[in-house]
């Protein structure tokens, strides 16, 4: 009697278990189909390689146990349909929408991602939605929402959503009463299950350590877009935590400096955004994109260096270690060394910031990376002045300048942090500015459409071209010294069917080349370089040196005579102790991408 009634408990055990495949296999199979959108895209992409095949199977038993978990819900109620009052029904087309809205606009992002960029959800995805403001969203969607990136796993999306609504019209539904079927089914879930149970430990184990090694990084995105989010955000919150702005709180507080002798009283650092030198006609793009600082070029006060790279192609990232002192081989962290601006303002500069990213937003102050510049309790640790408001183009930035500065002897750092060339590029100058049209983009290979993306970058980079020149002017008559440097590269079908930046490993030398190779220049007044031969001369000796930005703040330090113990005379560009062999480590977000001489195939000693 009792084994009859242990039976008869198991039977209604396992006929509740396999009840979402036969009452609701529409639902059943579109909330497994929609998560491995992405993956099938990966997988065609890959030229249905074994690799991405194998992902794309893994995958799937975990999308089909998770797609059993949102449907187990909905058999809880009782088998008489009949009986259901209204809002139990109401309730449960609420639970059914909200689970396929959820499903498909992940699976919608992370196809969009694959597509455009080449990259699943990762670390640096996350970053850039973190730091996106409502005006960028807009550009964004006015940019890409038309393209096919967009279009065909929206697309897709919709098809299978179709799919679902018919079989739900037809109301199919399968008895499942064979033996054999349910024992099938039963064994289906239990591998699925263990196997998800044991990714639910991997992703525990991640969180639990901290570790973010990239070959662990690599097994986490080989799943599904569930566990790379949920990595992705773990890894984000991590990297941004309270203690680590904490950190470089009490880094800033603790800044002391050795001594200083004012060598440049005026320093401007002019960083640009998204500046591909490959279409900058002071590097040989064939369109005059340059033309105002040619002509500083031509009259000897400007000087433009060749072989300078970033170290990453993020602009958080770039930000981050080219404000430290920290250096990217000695594997320090960015955050342990005190950002530029705390040691000249220490030092006896006034440090202005004119940004037209970042100003304006009321950030919290353990925000790190760009948002670390714009918080009640670092930015008096930084700058003397900033200013408040963006601006739809940055050549306004001079007004904002004009007024929060005085004309006085106080030695003076000034640092602009521009809009640059970043995507969309139309919205970068104003349309009378328009110099450059799509008859101009002489490339067979391109489209109408390609060719007018084109001229728009070049002709923001005309425009940035005025910017920097009227910056560059308001000092014209002062003992200044300005370096002008992009935070990164772009691509803009230079050499394959893209536009914008990837952010996926592992780099390629072509990705290197233009995404991580950017422009940088010095330019000195007439005065400056009348009252110092010296520092002219050694500028004019250093163009060819390799240089990455993340040694930016050393040049800086050299530049203001400033001795404290983060300077590094071996990593100043114009000093005589300049280490040409130094290495040039990349970042792919905060995650090590390797060195820029190897992944090129340049032998230094050539």
């Amino acid at each position: 009697m009792q084994r009859s009634a242990t039976s008869c408990f198991a039977k209604h055990i396992a006929a509740f278990l396999v009840r979402p495949f036969g009452e609701y296999p529409a639902f059943l199979v579109l909330t497994a189909l929609l998560p491995l959108v992405p993956d099938i895209i990966r997988f065609f992409l890959n030229e249905m390689s074994f690799v991405p095949g194998r992902n794309l199977f893994y995958g799937t038993l975990l999308s089909l146990f998770r797609a059993w978990l949102l449907v187990l819900p909905l058999c809880l109620r009782q088998h008489d349909r009949g009986g259901e009052i209204l809002a139990v029904r109401i309730a449960e087309a609420i639970y059914r929408v909200f689970v396929l809205s959820c499903l498909g606009l992940l699976s919608l992002a992370e196809s969009f991602l694959l597509i455009r960029f080449g990259t699943p959800f990762s670390f640096s995805v996350i970053q850039l939605l973190w730091e996106t403001d409502g005006r960028e969203s807009l550009e964004f969607l006015k940019t890409y929402c038309t393209t096919p990136a967009f279009l065909l796993p929206a697309a897709a999306c919709v098809l299978l959503t179709a799919g679902y609504l018919l079989a739900e019209h037809r109301k199919i539904r399968f008895e499942l009463h064979s033996r054999k079927v349910r024992i099938s089914l039963l064994f289906l879930l239990a591998g699925s299950g263990a196997f998800y149970v044991s990714r639910l430990h991997f992703q525990y184990a991640l969180t639990r350590t901290g570790d973010f090694p990239g070959e662990m990084m690599r097994q986490t995105a080989t799943l599904t877009p569930f566990e790379r989010l949920h990595t992705s955000l773990f890894w984000f919150r991590h990297e941004f935590s309270a203690e680590n702005a904490e950190q470089l709180l009490r880094t800033l507080e603790s800044v002391e400096i050795e001594s200083c002798s004012f060598r440049s009283p005026c320093i401007v650092i002019i960083i640009g955004e998204s500046f591909s030198k490959h279409h900058s006609s002071l590097y040989g793009y064939p369109l005059p994109t340059n033309p105002r600082l040619e002509e500083r070029l031509r009259r000897g006060e400007l000087f433009v260096f060749r072989d300078v790279v970033s170290p990453a192609n993020l602009t958080t990232s770039v930000l981050s270690n080219l404000f430290s002192p920290a250096s990217l081989g000695s594997g320090q962290s960015w955050k342990d060394s005190p950002l530029f601006p705390a040691l000249f303002k220490k030092a006896g500069y006034t440090t202005c910031h004119l940004d037209n990213q970042a100003a304006g937003n009321d950030y919290d102050y353990h925000d790190l990376g760009l948002k670390a510049l714009f918080n009640a309790r670092s930015t008096p640790l930084l700058f003397t002045v900033h200013n408040e408001n963006r601006h739809p183009y940055d050549l306004e930035l001079l007004d904002d300048y004009d007024r929060l500065t005085s004309r006085d002897d106080t030695p003076e750092l000034v640092v602009f942090h521009l809009m640059g060339q970043h995507v969309s590029y139309s919205d970068r100058y104003p349309k009378e500015e328009a110099y450059f049209t799509p008859g101009d983009i002489r490339r067979e290979d391109l489209t109408q459409q390609e060719r007018q993306v084109v001229a728009d970058y070049d002709n923001a980079t005309r425009y940035n071209d005025q910017v920097v020149d009227a910056i560059l002017a308001r000092f014209t008559d002062r003992d200044a010294i300005a370096v002008y440097l992009s935070d990164h590269g772009e691509e803009v079908y230079d050499y394959r069917d893209f536009f914008c930046r990837s952010h996926d490993l592992p780099l390629t030398p072509e990705v290197c080349k233009y995404q991580f190779e950017i422009p940088f220049m010095i330019w000195m007044s007439d005065t400056y370089r009348r009252n110092r031969p010296d520092v002219a001369a050694q500028v004019a000796g250093a163009l060819d040196r390799p240089f990455s930005a993340d040694d930016l703040s050393h040049l800086l330090l050299d530049l203001a005579g400033i001795r404290c113990r983060w300077y590094d005379p071996a990593r100043s560009l114009i000093g005589e102790r300049f280490d040409t062999t130094r290495p040039r480590p990349l970042l792919m977000g905060f995650e090590p991408a390797g060195n820029y001489e190897t992944i090129i195939g340049r032998d230094r000693k050539q």
